[in-house]
């Protein structure tokens, strides 16, 4: 019997994406769903039933995640039908109750998109499985229809501190599952706790065999190919992306390496907010400034070539503060993080995304081996 799904960030609703914002998008019009736009406007309440192509009945529970007013609910707990112990997550298209009348093009856009990539790695065991797909043509359809895992890795972050074991396999599992995507030529470019999805993971005491924890990347909405438009969270976006620079699978590793610093520091510091999460307050404008300029003098951008040589990226550097470079691996030593792990960690969060470790070379490093 599956344990008690605890439904995590990643599946909160997102909001409308607009093509011009995230023109990979634009591909996915060849998803195989119906034009009309009639199943958007659609209402879904809890008991209702649906029917995959595999044929199996669904049936949904509640919606999750934060309800926004104005928003309708678009990621569902439903189990089988015929067996209320089988939980799965149910996907459609973002609603909102306040456009009802307008068109949900790009809502419908976003959804092909991620069903597309879903289908493309449908046979890649480091990504969230889809499980079904329920056409337009069923009550509250077109939805997709995910395998439930017990934890995001930011709700397991927040239990409890992990072992070094559990950091290095949690960590790795989630490297596979960037070289995963990856390997077909495309970049995650979201990647963060919340669309870390765990299961087997216990809240309570430290895991007896690390290797009882499943590691699966979840949310495929933004997996695209390499650019220089803006992408990633705050918390985890890398300087290149930051400083309007073109990105590639680096990127990846940066927002990699951020998660690792962060479950590094919880490990001696639990209380610790983390490595650049600490900013909450203002627009996402200033918050977006204050965490660049952070970034920016935390890691000595304006000696580092790729950045000062640039003319754009200078008009946006704040003054060289040289004697605060680095200065976050100091706080992490004095807190008890050992100095292999701020060592690799310095390789990990290059700033020069062409002189960063890539994913083979963490693979090789030995560092992960638990």
């Amino acid at each position: 019997m599956r344990p008690p799904y605890r439904y995590f960030a990643q599946l909160l609703p997102n909001p409308l994406l607009l093509i011009a914002a995230r023109p990979h998008l634009a591909s996915s019009l060849t998803a195989p769903l119906a034009s009309s736009c009639a199943p958007l406007s659609s209402r879904v309440s809890p008991g209702l039933t649906c029917q995959g192509e595999k044929r199996t009945r669904y049936r949904l529970v509640h919606p999750l995640g934060t309800q926004i007013r104005g928003k309708r609910p678009n990621v569902w707990l439903a189990v089988d039908d015929s067996n209320d112990a089988a939980e799965y997550i149910l996907k459609r298209p973002a609603g909102d109750e306040s456009n009802i009348g307008e068109s949900p093009s790009d809502a419908l856009l976003a959804f092909k998109h991620e069903l597309k990539m879903q289908r493309l790695f449908e046979k890649d065991t480091m990504i969230q499985p889809l499980i079904d797909f329920i056409p337009d043509s069923e009550p509250g359809g077109p939805m997709m229809v995910l395998e439930a895992f017990t934890d995001s890795l930011w709700e397991a972050r927040s239990a409890r501190p992990f072992t070094t074991k559990e950091i290095k396999w949690i960590m790795k599992g989630v490297l596979l599952g960037i070289f995963t995507v990856h390997m077909k030529g495309l970049v995650y470019t979201d990647l963060k706790m919340e669309n870390v999805a765990l299961g087997g993971f216990n809240h309570s005491k430290p895991s007896e065999n690390v290797r009882e924890i499943i590691v699966r990347l979840a949310d495929c909405g933004s997996i695209t190919k390499p650019s220089s438009r803006e992408v990633t969270s705050l918390t985890y976006r890398s300087p290149e992306v930051h400083f309007g620079k073109p990105w590639t699978q680096s990127t990846d590793v940066w927002s990699w390496g951020i998660i690792l610093a962060q479950l590094l520091q919880a490990q001696v510091d639990p209380k610790s907010p983390g490595m650049y999460d600490s900013i909450a307050t203002g627009t996402l404008e200033d918050k977006t400034k204050a965490i660049r300029n952070k970034l920016a003098i935390d890691f000595d951008l304006a000696s580092i070539p790729f950045y000062a040589e640039d003319k754009e990226c200078t008009k946006m550097l704040p003054s060289p503060q040289p004697e605060e470079a680095y200065m976050w691996a100091n706080d992490m030593v004095e807190k008890g993080v050992a100095g292999e792990d701020i060592q690799f960690l310095v390789g990990v969060l290059n700033p020069d995304p062409n002189a960063r470790l890539t994913v083979s070379e963490i693979l090789e490093s030995g560092y992960l081996d638990c």
